[in-house]
């Protein structure tokens, strides 16, 4: 990771890991080859803290912004995902057109991805990270994180869609069939690809009938059977006309 863009200094320097009067008196490879010891050795924090003395001491270096995706990398490493999220924030401000931009989007891509809560609770975080995954596979089709970017986008898709599921089938059970329908449609509209749709579609037909819409519960189950013909949602929708 080499570049001689300047960068300008970080405002937020923490967790310093000598004496202001120690650095001054240092070069900067030294510092540099002291953070790289340190992140091999697994001392992600104290590394962090390193990358980040060469920011501030030596900002117009060629390694002051290798330095600083290298901090947001550590802080990945030692699992402080806001603290790399932050790093990585403030290098896409400042070097929009750094050849590191890619690496940089899908570290912080991969910050969210790894914060994902359970199927059940809120979901924003992965919509935030597959935002981040579309973001770079439509800005950088070439960049050697694409396949990978795709691949998590299909698992968040999964995962968000879970999460839909959960709450349609929650407000089900209460009675709230309108609430459910808004939950079973985003599913059925814009994860189409997910092992959900199909029974969002036959959640949907099931709300329709218990409000008296039989129309539109039909519509749902004629797109049931038109897309999923061998579901066994769509082979349980018969039923559904019988009640």
């Amino acid at each position: 990771m080499k570049n001689s863009l300047k960068l300008l200094c970080c405002s937020l320097i923490i967790g310093c890991s000598s004496t202001d009067e120690d650095l001054k008196n240092r070069n900067v490879n030294s510092v540099y080859k002291k953070a790289i010891s340190l992140m091999k050795a697994k001392e992600y924090t104290d590394a962090a803290s390193e990358f980040k003395n060469i920011e501030m001491l030596f900002p117009y270096s060629s390694k002051a912004t290798d330095g600083q995706i290298l901090a947001a990398y550590c802080y990945f490493l030692a699992s402080s995902y806001m603290d790399a999220i932050r790093e990585i924030k403030v290098f896409l401000r400042y070097h929009p057109s750094n050849k590191l931009v890619p690496y940089a989007m899908y570290l912080k891509a991969m910050c969210l991805y790894m914060q994902v809560a359970s199927v059940g609770r809120d979901s924003k975080v992965a919509l935030d990270a597959k935002h981040d995954f579309v973001e770079l596979v439509n800005r950088f089709p070439e960049s050697k994180y694409y396949e990978d970017s795709l691949k998590k986008i299909v698992i968040l898709d999964d995962i968000i869609a879970a999460h839909e599921m959960t709450i349609g089938r929650y407000y089900q059970k209460n009675k709230s069939a309108l609430a459910a329908i808004g939950r079973y449609t985003f599913v059925a509209t814009n994860l189409l690809h997910t092992g959900y749709a199909d029974e969002a579609f036959y959640r949907i037909a099931e709300c329709c009938y218990f409000l008296g819409l039989k129309k539109e519960a039909e519509n749902a189950i004629a797109s049931l059977k038109n897309l999923y013909p061998s579901s066994r949602w769509t082979k349980k929708a018969k039923f559904l006309t019988r009640k």
